[in-house]
């Protein structure tokens, strides 16, 4: 049995995540595929049988083995969409290749090549309940400009676009006083406790886990929140801290991306993530900090930039998305008129169905060596772990 190193993220049933080692531990139902994969080695010649592309569906899943292997040689495994995975080399994947013949096939970490493509999941959703779209919005938006760590939760952004209406409108409805303090085209935007009362928007942001938290450590609490919450929180996201882009070449093909920029590594992934449980890829890039002695220590850490720049999927983003800042939810409707007649590409996945897409290795290397674990799902023998659909 070979496996996985310590602190992978697995994705389990209940739509949330947990490192490998706490998996081992505690028996987690894992998502894997209902069905095995047909990547028979290519046969030529008459009475060959007919290939079966279809993947299945992601469902819940026991483990049949789960063991701690102790501490193994890991080669880290880094993709172009910014995911990495550290495996043994033993560990098994499915492949298709740069070039040549695009069968998919099973070959260990060593066998991997810059250029190779493996599976990621696109069907797997939102399987939580906690939280709707506005709730989402809400903290969304103030993970991105808003402030979370004095006696009163504030909002900075212009007075004029739709997501200072929807807080105020938000406060409101949450029985919230609301004080605004101009400073040039941003209001400060404060909601300061009632009399005898406790704050009601700072008990929103303590559900959901989100009070308190500084720049660099914002983040949601690994929880099986909606996918409305999720949707929102993306929104939010966006409206604040991203933006949307439409250009059009020399040649007039449009394109587009929708970005989202954090200082906080774990909140950047988190939206991947909640991106890919949509069918949306994207890719997570880190830009050096800038290194200025009076910046701000905000200014002073690395930025994790998401990205969404793939035709396909910026049409279904935008038919999620509900942007309330009119200049950015204009350009999304622009992107998503213009893209929406693009279909996937089949020849990328050589004929297999549109529940997953591929993301491609860029490099191959050792790490040294670290715990590592190893799994058995039946009856496919294929898990998600950090957003890569690999073998077990």
């Amino acid at each position: 049995m070979e496996g996985v190193a310590e602190g992978a993220k697995v994705w389990l049933a209940g739509g949330t995540t947990a490192p490998i080692e706490e998996v081992a531990r505690s028996d987690l139902a894992v998502l894997s595929y209902d069905r095995p994969w047909d990547i028979r080695p290519v046969r030529y010649g008459p009475h060959q049988p007919v290939r079966d592309r279809r993947v299945g569906t992601v469902v819940p899943t026991v483990l049949s083995a789960c063991r701690d292997l102790g501490p193994r040689s890991v080669v880290a495994v880094r993709f172009a969409s910014g995911r990495t995975m550290e495996t043994t080399a033993g560990h098994r994947w499915v492949r298709q290749r740069r070039s040549g013949l695009q069968v998919w096939e099973w070959v260990s970490t060593p066998e991997l090549k810059p250029g190779d493509r493996v599976p990621i999941p696109l069907t797997v959703g939102f399987p939580g309940t906690d939280g709707d779209a506005d709730d989402g919005y809400f903290v969304g938006a103030m993970l991105g400009d808003g402030g979370m760590t004095s006696v009163t939760p504030e909002f900075h952004g212009d007075p004029h676009d739709g997501a200072v209406a929807f807080l105020r409108e938000y406060a409101d409805r949450h029985g919230c006083g609301v004080r605004e303090y101009p400073n040039g085209k941003i209001v400060r935007v404060r909601f300061p406790y009632q009399r005898w009362k406790r704050n009601p928007l700072t008990e929103v942001l303590r559900r959901y886990g989100v009070w308190g938290l500084r720049c660099e450590s914002k983040a949601l609490p690994d929880v099986p929140f909606s996918q409305a919450f999720w949707v929102g929180v993306l929104a939010g996201l966006v409206d604040t801290d991203g933006s949307v882009r439409r250009r059009v070449n020399a040649k007039g093909t449009v394109h587009g991306s929708i970005e989202y920029a954090s200082v906080s590594s774990r909140l950047a992934w988190q939206a991947s993530d909640a991106l890919l449980r949509l069918g949306v890829t994207s890719i997570v890039r880190e830009k050096a900090a800038r290194h200025q002695p009076q910046s701000s220590i905000r200014s002073r850490l690395p930025i994790f930039v998401v990205e969404v720049n793939r035709a396909t999927a910026l049409a279904r983003l935008a038919s999620r998305l509900d942007l309330r800042i009119e200049y950015k939810a204009a350009r999304l409707a622009q992107l998503a008129a213009d893209l929406g007649h693009v279909r996937p590409a089949s020849s990328q996945l050589h004929g297999y169905d549109e529940a997953v897409a591929l993301d491609r290795v860029v490099s191959v290397s050792q790490v040294g060596d670290r715990r590592s674990y190893g799994m058995v799902a039946e009856p496919s023998r294929l898990i998600v772990v950090n957003g890569i659909v690999t073998g077990c």
